[in-house]
């Protein structure tokens, strides 16, 4: 298995182009050609996990935090950044993040986190789902329509939802004449203006796999020249986001802190009164304090998330709603368990191995 064969899974799985602009994700740092030996799964790449993936035998590495998160003009291996970028090339190990668009994607960090706390009715708190779609629109005489829809569709093409091989067909008719002496119409005589029936074929499809979507599209189709249209859309993935709120049964503030901590999750500081009843959660993975004027205004009764800054503690308690900060760690990583899982499922015979690694940088005095 090569390095690009699982990029391509997790791009299914998390498209990267759900990532925000400013993010950096997929394969970040090595060979995607390279032969796949096992998976390490972890928050972020240090030397301790450069070495633990050598040490099992893994030679491909996922991260939520990108090695590489901004522009950078020099790598020197005396220093934090390099020195990671040198290691891992040294030992053959490809990087790949999986930040924002893991945090945003359906099924991805933030709706693990709600599964985890028996969320229902989960929703999006901030919208920031990306505008990722195309709409595919392409001619087609009508006794080929069928070939070139299933091989448009065969590429990932017509999925709405939970739906595939959606598509809609109106008939029309084509007109067209061909140069003399540099055409070969599938139709008719060159030289003559000629009319054909066709069909108007469309199909929704993803802006990353248009590429192949097309590619499929003119191989399975009759004409020498084919007419289509690639037209940009406005549609954003639902329940997409960087963040989530959902409801559960009433249980007190307290005890609803104490499920967060049975989960593994670090609570480092909580607000609001220990009764307070709490029927409606939002929360974000990762430090999502810029998030609590949402949390707010959609009526949580609590807000989850890591690294609460202080002027938003005092708008949560003016409103009465209640927080909980985490450490950044082990909220985060609850989620590689599960991708551990999907791995297995996808590739029976694939290594994996979720590296715990992080707590230990911070200890309490």
């Amino acid at each position: 298995m090569k390095v690009s064969t699982l990029v391509d899974f997790f791009d299914r799985l998390y498209p990267f182009a759900l990532a925000e602009e400013w993010d950096n994700v997929g394969l970040i740092v090595g060979d995607s050609k390279a032969d796949v030996t096992g998976v390490g799964l972890c928050l972020d790449v240090t030397h301790d996990v450069l070495d633990e993936c050598a040490e099992v035998g893994c030679n491909l590495l996922v991260t939520h935090h990108p090695v590489i998160f901004r522009a950078i003009k020099r790598l020197n291996a005396s220093e934090l950044q390099g020195g990671l970028v040198a290691k891992a090339f040294q030992r053959g190990i490809s990087l790949v993040a999986l930040h924002t668009n893991l945090d945003s994607a359906v099924g991805g960090l933030n709706d693990t986190l709600c599964e985890l706390l028996g969320l229902r009715e989960v929703k999006p708190l901030v919208d920031s789902g990306r505008e990722r779609f195309y709409k595919l629109a392409v001619f087609v005489p009508a006794d080929h329509a069928d070939k070139v829809r299933e091989a448009m569709c065969a590429q990932g093409a017509g999925v709405i939802g939970d739906y595939e091989q959606c598509s809609f067909s109106t008939p029309g008719e084509g007109s067209f004449r061909g140069i003399e002496g540099r055409t070969n119409p599938f139709t008719g005589t060159p030289g003559k203006l000629e009319k054909a029936a066709e069909l108007k074929l469309e199909v929704l499809l993803r802006r990353e796999i248009a590429g192949r979507v097309v590619g499929a599209l003119l191989s399975a189709h009759p004409y020498e020249e084919v007419a289509y249209d690639l037209i940009p859309l406005h549609n954003k993935e639902a329940g997409t986001g960087l963040a989530r709120i959902g409801k559960c049964d009433e249980l007190p503030f307290e005890d609803f802190v104490r499920k967060v901590q049975g989960l593994g999750i670090l609570v480092t500081r909580v607000l609001g009164d220990p009764r307070k009843p709490v029927k409606r959660v939002a929360l974000c993975s990762g430090a999502g304090s810029d998030f609590t004027g949402a949390a707010i205004s959609q009526g949580a009764d609590v807000y989850l998330t890591a690294e609460q800054k202080h002027h938003h503690g005092l708008a949560a308690a003016h409103k009465g709603m209640a927080l909980i900060e985490t450490d950044h760690y082990t909220l985060e990583q609850q989620h590689w368990p599960k991708l551990a899982e999907l791995l297995k499922q996808q590739y029976p015979d694939l290594k994996t191995k979720v590296i715990e690694r992080g707590p230990e940088l911070w200890r309490r005095p």
